[in-house]
């Protein structure tokens, strides 16, 4: 790592070195790197940006959209689905795992939480269970039907949607395998 360690921050272990860099998708070049670690190194003169790697093996990340990390995983939204890649090694990223059509219709965003992945696709929010990332099952009857999922935020047991005209959906996520509407609000219709 390039970042300066100080003895007076008691530092006990290395930082990872997935937190060297910046995750971005594209939806033709998939899964981009950037270093971003010459930010922190005590150097102003040379605060400039590098991509580091770029990712789309055989296309599979076309279309990405969007990505969430959790742990040692980016979980990437594209046009095959949700992608799980390894970033344990980050220069070297693999595809370990993916749930895709027909459980996932075009996916728009992902929220990770524990053990699940909350997914916005064209259908609504539906619900990935990750506990084993290189095998990711997508949970029946999870599937809380919404017109224009486009976003999601999850804080314990709730998940935010901004659902288009529908509004802020708040969904009652406590049990990830039974996801139930809360309430909506929209602000008397201001929000579309």
């Amino acid at each position: 790592t390039r970042r300066v360690h100080r003895p007076e921050n008691l530092e006990q272990w290395p930082i990872h070195p997935l937190y060297s860099y910046a995750y971005l998708t594209d939806k033709y070049e998939g899964l981009i790197l950037i270093d971003v670690m010459t930010l922190v190194d005590n150097n102003p003169r040379n605060n400039f940006l590098k991509r580091a790697v770029t990712f789309n093996p055989k296309g599979i990340l076309n279309g990405a959209i969007n990505l969430a990390i959790a742990g040692n995983y980016a979980y990437i939204c594209c046009d095959a689905g949700l992608v799980v890649v390894s970033i344990a090694n980050p220069l070297k990223p693999r595809i370990v795992g993916s749930v895709g059509a027909p459980k996932l219709k075009k996916p728009k965003a992902v929220a990770i939480q524990l053990r699940y992945a909350f997914v916005c696709d064209e259908e609504g929010v539906k619900v990935i269970e990750i506990t084993v990332p290189e095998r990711p099952r997508f949970v029946n009857n999870s599937l809380v039907s919404l017109k224009a999922a486009n976003d999601i935020y999850v804080a314990r047991t709730y998940a935010y949607v901004a659902a288009g005209a529908q509004g802020l959906v708040i969904i009652d996520a406590e049990n990830p395998e039974a996801l139930k509407v809360d309430q909506i609000y929209t602000a008397k219709g201001q929000i579309n």
